[in-house]
């Protein structure tokens, strides 16, 4: 707080064939006996021959005429009827963009705002989604829900206010729907002072969802996190590889770095006519004191800057080296910002 700024098919069945017919053997005559006529035993021999062969003309008949078995073949199994195709649910709506009056006539979420409405860390568990937003439009609006009906309770612009340079912000949630859904983005107002209503403590930090059609979302690479517990300032990838590193000088328990916390990097610039920070770039974060209300004639913002003095506390900035102070540089705004 040392500083901020101004204000994607079977084989066929062939017929029987007949039994071939016998013939009787012809009976042997001894050749002294006289010639007789047949007896009774001889007629019945010949009857029988007879009866056969007409037996076989029968036979061979009725076994031509009969047709061919027809072959036996299995039942037809029922057909199994194909599961009807589920149509895919119908992606949930988002509001509609509001008309630019409607956007004019709501308050501006910049750092030394304070929008009630504006969501904070009790309200969800913001979780970093590796993602820049960019505004598409000079003022974009932001809801206190994702639902379709939400009305918008302010608006995040496309310049920092005082500073007249290129706003982001941080994505730090999702809800699908129409259009790329919503997102929950991090802003830089408040939703209450330290003091107010005589609670001492308010939140460090705001959120809002937006509708994600209104920002240009690229990935963040990098993320930064100071850790309260060691001192520790860090720039991570998202695989946890850190690309610098070192302990800070961070704030007292009167005047306390935030904690517990997310945000995002709201600006990084030179300003010349801080001394302390001589000519090296401050990193200006969307997070504020949750004691102080103001200081210096600002809205006791967070900042990430140099100080001379490597010993000491600062009044909740974070004190850093001059080549941590170019490490953030080289990072974009929009960056995400989490203090543990």
């Amino acid at each position: 707080m040392d500083e901020t700024p101004d204000a994607t098919p079977p084989a066929p069945h062939g017929p029987d064939r007949p039994a071939d017919a016998g013939t009787p053997a012809a009976a042997s005559t001894p050749a002294a006996a006289p010639r007789r006529l047949p007896g009774r035993a001889a007629l019945l021999a010949g009857a029988a021959a007879l009866a056969l062969v007409v037996a076989g003309a029968v036979a061979v008949a009725v076994t031509r005429g009969e047709p061919a078995a027809a072959p036996t073949s299995a039942p037809a199994a029922a057909p199994t009827p194909s599961p009807s195709p589920t149509a895919a649910p119908a992606p949930a709506a988002v509001p509609a963009p509001p008309s630019p009056e409607a956007l004019a006539a709501l308050p501006l979420a910049f750092f030394d705002a304070v929008v009630p409405e504006l969501l904070d860390g009790g309200d969800l568990t913001p979780t970093n989604q590796w993602t820049i937003a960019t505004p598409r439009a000079a003022l974009v609006a932001l809801y206190a829900s994702p639902s379709a009906d939400a009305a918008p309770v302010a608006t995040f612009g496309a310049t920092v206010p005082t500073l007249n340079r290129p706003a982001a912000t941080a994505v730090w949630g999702t809800s699908p729907g129409l259009d790329g859904g919503m997102v929950l983005v991090a802003t830089p107002a408040r939703n209450a002072t330290p003091g107010d209503g005589g609670v001492a403590a308010a939140p460090s930090a705001t959120f809002a969802w937006a509708r994600a059609a209104d920002f240009t979302l690229s990935p963040a690479t990098q993320s930064v996190l100071v850790d309260n517990a060691s001192s520790v300032i860090s720039v991570l990838g998202q695989d946890g590889a850190v690309s610098a590193q070192e302990v800070a000088r961070l704030g007292s328990p009167d005047d306390p770095t935030p904690a517990g916390t997310a945000t995002y990097m709201e600006a990084n610039y030179v300003d010349p006519s801080i001394g302390y920070t001589q000519g090296q770039p401050i990193a200006l974060t969307g997070a504020h004191s949750p004691l102080l209300a103001g200081y210096g004639g600002n809205s006791a913002l967070t900042a990430i800057h140099y100080y001379p003095d490597p010993t000491g506390s600062s009044h909740g900035c974070v004190r850093v080296s001059a080549a941590m102070t170019q490490a953030l540089a080289t990072l974009p705004v929009g960056t995400p910002i989490q203090f543990t």
